[in-house]
């Protein structure tokens, strides 16, 4: 799979980039970690310009989180109620969940972007469907993707040599992250909101 990314980075470069960032902020379909550490090994490697990788990321990644976040604003709720989910969007535990997340909707978003980012399209479901502020939602979505981006093309650039291995352990770390961050945020909230 690394092998890949690199020979589609290669060849398409900076669209390539954006496509897949793009993907994964949407819907979480693509390697979009493992693509910017690559792209930052391409930089130091002189393959790549890094001005053009961190716009390229960036843009990719900010239009994914807002056009999932829009989508479900708009169509969200409408389209869960035609496949038959009403009863459930109506029911107090959904209220309930829908209250924490709005309490701490600022802070989720935010941290989604780069540090739980398996969760970022997730996030931005229940973000829309819970109608949180647009503008706080770009601003913690930019400001998070600045973050995300800066931090795995560094990773990608400092260990350029070796960024498939880089790549891999921090696939297994953001998994035991993922892990710890649903049983704590089941623990801390959901638990008392679904009781």
């Amino acid at each position: 799979m690394l092998d890949q990314i690199l020979t589609i980075l290669i060849a398409y470069q900076y669209w390539a980039l954006l496509l897949i960032v793009f993907l994964a902020a949407l819907f979480n379909i693509a390697p979009a970690s493992s693509a910017l550490i690559a792209a930052g090994a391409l930089v130091a490697l002189g393959y790549l310009d890094y001005s053009l990788v961190f716009l390229f990321g960036l843009v990719g990644s900010v239009v994914g989180d807002l056009l999932s976040y829009s989508l479900a604003f708009i169509y969200g709720q409408d389209v869960l109620i035609r496949l038959g989910f009403k009863r459930l969007l109506k029911s107090n535990k959904f209220q309930q969940i829908n209250r924490v997340f709005t309490a701490h909707s600022t802070r989720t978003i935010f941290v989604s972007r780069f540090f739980l980012t398996s969760f970022g399209p997730l996030i931005n479901l229940i973000a829309g469907l819970a109608r949180s502020d647009f503008k706080k939602f770009i601003i913690c979505s930019l400001f998070g993707q600045i973050i995300y981006v800066t931090l795995l093309t560094g990773i990608g650039y400092v260990g350029a040599r070796h960024w498939q291995y880089i790549s891999n352990f921090y696939g297994y770390l953001a998994l035991i992250l993922v892990i710890i961050a649903v049983y704590w945020l089941y623990r801390r909230f959901f638990r008392r909101a679904v009781t």
